[in-house]
């Protein structure tokens, strides 16, 4: 079984406007959407347009709260959400005719040590050595360091195995617990070793190495259009993946969460690290095609695939 944890869920409302985004005047939108989100969210979707089943596990609260779980349920994504004070917040992204994104997050409620712990009981529901839980996203406002720590040690403590999706700080007290799989992009690698940020795959994989020695078993660095580099410390060789020809983005918001959710995917199926880089990367850029956050469907994933190009680095 696959679980998501999202500290801090939201609800996502998308305008589209038929032409460039006007700072300080009317813009009026031609279309709107709301769905529930939060990258763990977000994760539970693309596996689930991947053909998988997942549990969501986070926080809600207030009117937004109820209408993200009605939402989930609604598109058959188990959740099994706490319920605290506050209101689930809401985030705008706004996408003009060129295909730009502006967002705009709210912050999110602060989470009091008495619900963490009645969150950290939930969580402890459902850790099994066959289970694998994705943490990915932003924590609430004043959420403690030492809280996140918990969480993790929580999970692997367990013998259950864990992707992360962080940076700064969270990723850094993440890999003092051995994450099975970390997934950064190239500038948050790059913050995290102290290197330069880098498509080059032959600089990329040192730096990747790098989080290796810093605990990570396994990392997937996302490249946006380039791509993604595989490394892992089970593996001799690592594999540098893109599609032939490039895919630019239309929506990049997404396509890292659906990367995430691709490799809890292949991991849950038993892929090879080959079959699991290259559906990875697949998914991402099958998503890339696709203006908005819908997660692409298995079809489409295919479609990506089959032009993918595989190099060892």
């Amino acid at each position: 079984m696959i679980i998501t944890i999202t500290l801090n869920p939201a609800m996502d409302r998308t305008l589209r406007i038929e032409h460039a985004l006007q700072p300080n005047k009317l813009n009026r939108a031609s279309s709107t959407s709301v769905e529930p989100g939060g990258k763990g969210i977000n994760v539970s979707r693309a596996i689930k347009a991947l053909g998988g089943q997942s549990v969501a596990l986070g926080f809600s609260a207030g009117s937004n709260g109820r209408s993200m779980k009605d939402a989930l349920t609604s598109v058959d994504i188990h959740h099994d959400f706490v319920d605290v004070p506050g209101n689930t917040r809401v985030n705008v992204q706004i996408i003009d005719l060129d295909g730009n994104h502006t967002e705009v997050n709210e912050p999110g409620f602060k989470i009091s040590d008495t619900d963490f712990l009645r969150f950290l009981e939930r969580v402890q529901q459902y850790v099994d050595k066959e289970n694998i839980f994705v943490v990915s996203g932003s924590v609430p406002p004043g959420f403690p360091l030492k809280n996140f720590g918990s969480l993790i040690k929580t999970i692997k403590k367990a013998g259950c195995r864990l992707i992360v999706d962080e940076s700064g700080d969270l990723l850094t007290e993440a890999l003092k617990f051995e994450p099975d799989f970390v997934k950064p992009n190239i500038f948050e690698l790059a913050e995290a070793v102290g290197d330069e940020p880098t498509v080059d795959p032959d600089k990329l994989v040192i730096s990747a190495r790098k989080l290796l020695d810093l605990g990570a078993q396994a990392v997937c660095v996302s490249m946006g259009q380039e791509g993604a580099l595989f490394v892992s410390k089970h593996e001799p060789e690592a594999l540098y993946v893109n599609s032939n020809p490039k895919i630019h983005d239309e929506g990049a918001v997404g396509t890292g969460d659906a990367m995430v959710g691709a490799i809890a995917n292949a991991m849950d199926k038993k892929f090879s690290f080959l079959e699991m880089a290259k559906s990875t990367v697949a998914t991402g850029r099958a998503c890339a095609r696709i203006a908005g956050t819908e997660m692409a469907s298995l079809k489409k994933v295919y479609e990506v695939y089959e032009s993918l190009l595989v190099y060892t680095v």
